[in-house]
């Protein structure tokens, strides 16, 4: 047996390397379960929060000094794990090197390894301990001596250390704009899983109850959290699914009840999202998931996305990974999910599908990407709505190998290109039109004379809107233009006696030399001398975005 912390004054640091896998994000400004559970693991143990030291990978690069408080703790639990490429604008993940350097400087704690990580099999260096699969088994062990495994199911752990581990959001920096990652569900409950992801490694699957989620919750928003994502699971139509012969058939009642219970205890929520759904069940259960669908759209909050993991409209690359679904049937899941969820709260649709592509997968050749092609053109053409289309390469996890030969770098962003050109524009000119007010955009990153932001949410749309503003400002915009991958902005209402040049050209009809003379005039407080100054001009719906205060 390890030798155990005697004293529970002692510290124990988190230190959040951030996550982000096929099944749960925990990148800023989402926050993982597993770093709430290892903090209510800790509590549970005995410790008081102030005894929890917390900190971010972010914050460690930023400020050195804080490694001085990780090598004053009696243990150091890192939570890490990237097993899916992104591009992250809130947060960059802990590399593997860095895990590296950090457990050798640190002499005196006991350094444990958490969180998807562990199932890559990767040299991790002077680390202790490498966690077992769930978060914060091990630090409760060596704080307490009772080895929780096997002691009770691994849900009714989960439950249990869950609504204990909300207060470790308010040592988060991103806080309150965070987004709490909610899991339903662990593990695929496919029988044979696609050959590339890394949901298969996992060893403890379980379902969490409708009581335990709902409890989580109503702490998470006791501490004035308000926005939610149900995101940590592979399908969210298989939460608490049917078994109908050999088959899991969607559970309406369930998603009723755990959607209506979270909105009981967060009556003040501001987000509520979802992630995964296999395309493969709505299409071969549209009854049951037309209901289900139906309950999320009534309960959650505009510009929820439903990830579908189609990877490849190629039949040879599907049947080669072992993917769970095909074109027709994705195809008429995005047509279920449009019919049900695409009505439109405050200008924004309830629910759309997003669409997952990846490359370099086995049985990848050249006329993938054709066919992939042609499976979105046959999704625009119909009128239907996707809200992301996520083209990625795959990111090669145990035994699997990466298919390089198949196509050029050029030839790769060719196809990208006429993704963007042909789809991607289309449908952001259709899911959000010109005009259309996108509310609570928080502000993450500046760049020169454009600032860059977010709402909370599930795979929301980056806007860019022109103007210095202050890192996590939140603002109302209107939107005024569209790009591949982002909108453009402008803070609504503009007042116009007051805006910028750069926002002045962004009006619609404007443009830099008309622009150029509402800057110069500052006397302007009327739509009458708006028209007067610029004659030639067609100012028609112009005061939608324009406040003359």
């Amino acid at each position: 047996m390890p030798k155990g912390v005697k004293n529970l004054a002692n510290r124990v640091f988190i230190l959040d390397g951030y996550l982000d896998e096929p099944s749960c994000l925990g990148v800023p400004p989402y926050i993982s379960p597993h770093v709430r559970y290892t903090f209510g693991a800790l509590r549970a143990a005995g410790l008081d929060g102030e005894e929890i030291g917390y900190g971010t990978i972010d914050a460690l690069r930023r400020s050195p000094e804080l490694l001085s408080q990780l090598a004053e703790a009696e243990i150091v639990v890192i939570i890490a794990g990237t097993t899916v490429p992104g591009r992250y604008l809130g947060g960059m993940p802990i590399s593997l090197k860095e895990i590296r350097e950090l457990a050798a400087q640190l002499q005196k704690p006991r350094v444990i390894l958490s969180g998807p990580i562990i199932h890559c099999n990767l040299d991790f260096g002077d680390v202790d301990y490498i966690a077992r699969e769930i978060p914060g088994l091990v630090a409760y062990y060596l704080l307490t001596g009772e080895d929780m495994e096997g002691k009770l199911p691994p849900e009714e752990i989960v439950d249990a250390w869950a609504p204990l581990g909300a207060e470790v959001t308010r040592k988060h920096p991103g806080y309150p704009n965070l987004v709490c990652e909610l899991e339903t569900f662990r593990g695929c409950p496919r029988g044979s899983h696609c050959s590339f992801c890394s949901e298969r490694f996992k060893k403890v699957t379980y379902q969490r109850s409708i009581d335990g989620i709902i409890a989580e919750v109503e702490a998470l928003a006791a501490l004035e959290n308000t926005c939610f994502r149900l995101g940590a699971q592979t399908d969210l139509l298989l939460f608490h699914a049917i078994p109908r012969e050999g088959k899991l058939v969607p559970n309406p009642a369930a998603l009723e009840a755990l959607y209506s219970g979270i909105r009981r205890v967060a009556p003040g929520l501001k987000v509520l999202h979802m992630d995964n759904i296999n395309p493969s069940t709505i299409a071969d259960f549209p009854e049951e998931s037309s209901q289900a669908l139906a309950i999320i759209a009534k309960y959650n909050t505009p510009g929820d996305t439903a990830a579908f993991g189609l990877e490849s409209a190629d039949p040879v690359v599907l049947q080669a990974n072992n993917i769970g679904t095909d074109p027709e049937k994705t195809f008429r899941a995005i047509e279920i999910m449009n019919a049900v969820g695409g009505w439109r709260q405050e200008g924004i649709p309830k629910l759309l599908p997003g669409l997952n592509f990846l490359h370099g997968l086995r049985g990848e050749s050249r006329g993938t990407m054709e066919l992939n092609l042609e499976f979105l053109r046959r999704v625009r053409d119909a009128g239907l709505l996707l809200r992301r289309i996520n083209i990625r390469q795959v990111n090669p996890l145990g035994d699997y190998r990466l298919r390089k030969d198949v196509a050029s770098a050029y030839r790769f962003q060719q196809y990208k290109d006429a993704v963007n050109k042909e789809i991607n524009k289309p449908m952001l000119q259709k899911v959000f039109p010109r005009g259309t007010l996108y509310r609570d955009v928080i502000i993450e990153e500046s760049k020169g004379l454009t600032a860059y932001g977010r709402q909370p949410g599930s795979y929301p749309i980056l806007v860019g809107i022109p103007g210095k503003f202050p890192l996590g400002s939140k603002l109302d915009v209107k939107i005024v233009d569209h790009g591949y991958r982002s909108i453009t902005g402008l803070p609504w209402p503009l007042k116009i006696r007051e805006a910028t040049l750069e926002q002045l050209a962004a009006l619609p009809g404007i443009g830099k030399n008309r622009a150029r003379k509402l800057f110069l005039a500052r006397d302007i407080d009327s739509f009458a001398k708006l028209q007067q100054l610029l004659p030639d001009a067609d100012l028609r719906g112009l005061e939608e975005y324009i406040s003359f205060a």
